[in-house]
């Protein structure tokens, strides 16, 4: 107190003296301590009641103010917060030179010490305030009177230029939206003081002479991030002319998860739109394009069915679903019977005349109409559309059937539309409890491809489960029934050897963890658990043997040695009991002929007799023996494998026709067996990624001169480098995926080869993100900077980094999922030659091969679109963890402790410049989804990056979004950032108080 009456009594002199700034300046600094600011004794606001004490300021004590703000002996916040607090109103005279002298110091405000950072958020708070205030009083009174005097109108005019100053001032700004996270309750009423002058102005039809003020008003009262300036890395998309990111996405996903829901893709989807900045059209135009480039370079097998089934069945349900997610709250509803983006996008598609030529040769059919005329059904596009779009393509798709000259063979495309209904009846045919009926139903699925295409769209549409149970009920309503003879039993023996076969090539397809359930008590799912050899999922023989009853096997192998005793004894054994005892015959008799008990006819005669019994008893028989032939060396590998070549040898015609519907079921059990042999030892013709004896390098190098080839990822494609991620696992691929990145010589080169690196990551995103950033990206910039680790190199580089980091974020698998895991229980649509990823091999290329993980689960549920929308029109389907899930968080950790080490410098470089492109293309595509990585930030990284990157690129919109504003320290954290930033703005620019 005793320096408040000093201070009190200096000011008094000092205006009865009529003493200049200087002499204020020398001796107010005799009255404050060495060192301490004024503000601890109130300094500003001793100042500011006597400027104020009469009807008009006195302007030479407000110099006297000036003069201290200037000399730092008082702060800017305590200024503000002080003539925020004067509330008298109605003298026009002395708030008309407060705003003047706002007007002179607004372009200036800082913060010099920390003490200042805490006050001055609130401070510009409450001046906005207490300008609004002004504002509605001045207009108000227009309102009530028709009229101001001039007094009013100039104290307006001030009022403007303030606030035009303080809308022009992005410091001042990003102190505003700070302040607004703490000052809730001043926020809400500047909100509702600006609903009063806005209806003022409305009511009154007053005319501002600042007509840009009402705008800069609102932006005031309703401060958003949005309002502070960033500088944008992210291309704009109307840069990117062809896109590059949808096709090998969706090609990564639709060969690994073919069974996902709609909801899944559309996560996926809306992911990539969000990073892209895509329009509804533009994503609906790629998404169509995407399917056309990848039925054009798929042959007539099962990736073909598979992707022409996702176009017919899954593609529409994600258009719409994407449709509706994206409508807004009270917008007019779009018309009932098409989607105006989606038409806009087929317009878009129309003109690409040479994918759609091809497509129109490969299918023999004008493609656009085919596919619009399913659409109509589900009101995508109407019959208005349809007709003018194939028309537009008649006369090509005419002269391409003339050129072709009827030699196109018809693809499968043409008969995936047809599968559905057989896919029904099949599904209906299952809840019967008609034996022969389910015998002739399933005994024509697999004739031809129709196991394939029903197999395709039960997939893409979901009922895959339902056509697995409904088989394994089959299955089990087909035991023998005591004392059955004749017709009935031959019909029950046939139901069970289709039913198991199909269910086996089901589960060789998919994946046992992906058809069945964990605890599913039937026989064949304990079969597969117990017995079944399976890719990448080992079985020990010796406990496949404990579970054989000594005394089956003794019947068992009475009964195939001695055709006339099997006839005798064929009703004693269940076909169930028969499956899980052809271990123990099969182990009695590989002994026997090892010690030549048994001569090779003997065994060649068992093994005819187990195949002519049931062609499913040779694929339990061969399940055996494959798992039997990993636990050998491979001097041991010849018998068991001319065991299995044997159950492969062709039946006699006669064979065939002693059995009804022989020939479909033989066909069927033959590819099971050459799967299962295939996976444990591949013929050494086989071409098979995995099995060449190329470098592993050189095998990248081939399938990524495909990938450049089309322009795209083909299947083909797609499915080797899975392999090769197998085969050398994330860090590897990574760093070869990197390395085709940096390699690109110009700007658009880059751009299209990280979106395909960017969804060749997907093929496991948490594994290569977590390489990427802990064994990729820091070695690189360490070891090449200033060679291609420069721009644009690096600024493509961050941004796969971003990407990666964000959907890996998003991912909605179970904590911990490691990618062979996933590989192990996701849906399969592989081929025989890509079956060679078998576990013996790899491991003999990655050393131990050991990689152990969790469960895959997925969240993902069937729920409908109405429960989807039901909290908002713009719903996402992936929501943002609160906390990073492992390995993300440590390999965030890891890169930010290593940026900490690239900005502890004092100069300018390559490596810092990367730094601040990461942390800015994090903040610009993730927005608030990236909260919980920005939490990891290390205390003193934005600050040391301020002090090394001298440029202009860092903005205070970047700063204000890194920061969790809802809580003090995040507050306290910008507002020291900013304040460095604001410091260092001004030195550089020379800035004049």
């Amino acid at each position: 107190m005793k320096e408040n009456n000093k201070i009190l009594q200096l000011i008094y002199v000092a205006w009865r003296e009529r003493w200049t700034d200087s002499q204020w300046g020398i001796n107010i600094k005799k009255v404050l301590p060495r060192g301490v600011s004024g503000d601890v004794y109130n300094l500003a606001d001793c100042l500011m009641q006597q400027a104020l004490i009469g009807s008009t300021a006195n302007p030479l004590v407000l110099n006297y103010l000036k003069h201290s703000l200037c000399a730092h002996l008082v702060s800017h916040a305590a200024v503000l917060r002080c003539i925020a607090k004067y509330d008298k109103l109605e003298r026009v005279y002395c708030i008309t030179a407060l705003l003047e002298f706002l007007a002179s110091i607004v372009n200036g405000v800082t913060c010099r010490i920390k003490s200042e950072e805490a006050v001055l958020p609130s401070s510009v708070v409450h001046l906005v305030y207490w300008l609004l205030q002004i504002f509605a009083r001045t207009v108000q009174h227009y309102e009530l009177y028709g009229e101001i005097s001039a007094e009013q109108s100039y104290m307006l005019d001030q009022t403007c230029v303030v606030i035009d100053r303080l809308s022009q001032q992005q410091f001042l700004l990003s102190m505003l939206y700070v302040g607004c996270h703490e000052e809730l309750d001043i926020c809400g009423r500047i909100r509702d003081k600006y609903a009063t002058i806005k209806g003022s102005l409305t009511n009154s039809n007053f005319t501002l002479n600042a007509p840009q003020v009402e705008q800069q008003l609102q932006q005031l009262a309703f401060i958003e991030a949005k309002h502070l300036e960033m500088q944008t890395l992210n291309p704009p998309p109307t840069l990117e002319k062809i896109s590059c990111c949808v096709q090998p996405l969706l090609a990564v996903e639709v060969l690994l998860n073919p069974c996902k829901d709609t909801s899944y893709y559309v996560a996926e989807l809306q992911m990539l739109q969000r990073l892209k900045k895509y329009s509804n059209t533009r994503l609906f135009y790629e998404i169509i394009r995407a399917g056309f480039l990848t039925l054009s370079n798929v042959a007539d097998t099962s990736p073909d069915t598979m992707w022409g089934a996702f176009m017919f069945f899954k593609m529409p349900h994600i258009i719409k679903q994407l449709h509706a997610l994206q409508r807004i709250p009270g917008e007019q509803p779009p018309p009932a019977d098409y989607i105006p983006e989606l038409v806009e996008a087929l317009e878009l598609l129309i003109e690409d005349n040479l994918l759609l030529d091809f497509m129109d040769t490969k299918c023999s059919c004008n493609m656009i109409e085919f596919l619009l005329n399913d659409w109509t059904k589900q009101q995508l596009v109407n019959d208005v559309h349809v007709k003018k779009f194939a028309s537009q393509r008649e006369a090509a798709s005419q002269l391409l059937k003339k050129c072709d000259n009827g030699q196109q063979t018809p693809s499968n495309i043409n008969f995936i539309k047809r599968a559905e209904v057989p896919l029904s009846g099949v599904l209906k045919t299952l809840c019967t409890n008609k034996v022969q009926d389910m015998v002739n139903v399933l005994c024509q699925v697999p004739v031809g491809n129709s196991f394939e295409l029903i197999l395709s769209v039960a997939t893409v549409e979901g009922r895959l489960k339902t056509f697995v149970s409904r088989l394994i009920q089959c299955n089990e309503n087909s035991k023998p029934v005591p004392g059955e003879l004749g017709k009935l039993c031959v019909i029950r023996s046939t139901l069970f050897d289709v039913s198991f076969l199909m269910l086996t090539s089901i589960v060789q397809t998919y994946g046992s963890d992906v058809v069945l359930s964990e605890r599913g008590d039937s026989f064949f799912e304990k079969w597969v658990r117990e017995c079944m050899v399976e890719r990448n999922k080992l079985k020990n023989p010796r406990q496949i043997l404990a579970l054989c009853d000594d005394s089956i096997v003794d019947e068992l192998l009475l009964s195939f040695s001695k055709p006339e005793a099997a006839q005798l004894k064929a009703n004693n054994l269940s076909w169930q009991e028969t499956c899980l005892n052809l271990p123990g015959v099969l182990h009695h008799v590989l002994i026997a002929w090892e010690q030549e008990t048994l001569s090779s006819a003997d065994v060649k005669s068992i093994l005819d007799n187990i195949k002519r019994r049931l062609f499913s008893f040779s694929v339990c028989a061969t399940s055996f023996l494959c798992a039997y032939m990993y636990s050998v060396k491979e001097t041991e590998l010849l018998k068991p494998l001319n065991m299995i070549q044997q159950f492969l040898a062709p039946l006699t015609s006669e064979e065939l026709s002693s059995q009804e519907n022989a020939k479909e079921r033989l066909a069927l059990s033959y590819q099971i067996i050459r799967k299962m042999q295939h996976d444990v030892h591949p013929a050494p013709s086989t071409k098979s990624r995995l099995m060449s004896h190329s470098p592993l390098v050189e095998q990248f190098r081939e399938v990524w001169r495909t990938v450049v080839d089309a322009g795209h990822l083909p299947v083909r494609a797609a499915q080797s480098l899975e392999s090769l991620l197998l085969a050398g696992g994330a860090a590897w691929l990574t760093t070869q995926l990197v390395e085709q990145l940096l390699a690109c010589k110009y700007t658009r080169d880059m751009s299209r080869t990280m979106d395909v690196v960017f969804a060749v990551m997907h093929l496991d995103i948490e594994k290569t993100t977590e390489a990427l950033l802990q064994y990729v990206v820091a070695p690189l910039i360490l070891r090449r900077q200033g060679e291609d680790i420069n721009e644009p190199q690096s600024l493509v580089l961050a941004r796969l980094c971003v990407y990666c980091i964000i959907s890996c974020l998003e991912s909605r698998k179970g904590n911990g999922t490691s990618a062979l895991t996933a590989m192990k229980k996701r849906s399969r649509s592989h081929d025989e030659e890509e079956l060679a990823a078998n576990a013996a091999k790899v491991r003999k290329v990655i050393g131990d091969g050991s990689d152990n993980s969790s469960d895959f689960t997925d969240t993902t549920t069937g729920a409908g679109l109405a429960a989807l929308l039901g909290s908002t029109s713009t719903s996402e389907l992936r929501t943002t963890p609160l906390t990073l899930r492992e390995p993300l968080q440590t390999s965030v950790q890891h890169i930010f402790a290593v940026f900490l080490q690239f900005v502890s410098g004092d100069e300018l470089s390559p490596k810092a410049v990367f730094v601040y492109q990461f942390i800015s293309l994090l903040v610009e595509c993730g927005g608030e989804r990236v909260a919980p990585v920005l939490r990891l930030l290390p205390n003193g990284l934005v600050q040391q990056l301020l002090k090394v990157l001298v440029t202009d690129d860092i903005k205070v919109g970047l700063i204000s979004r890194l920061y969790d504003l809802r809580i003090q320290a995040g507050r306290l954290s910008a507002v020291s950032d900013l304040c460095l930033w604001r410091n260092m703005q001004m030195a550089r620019h020379s800035i004049h108080l």
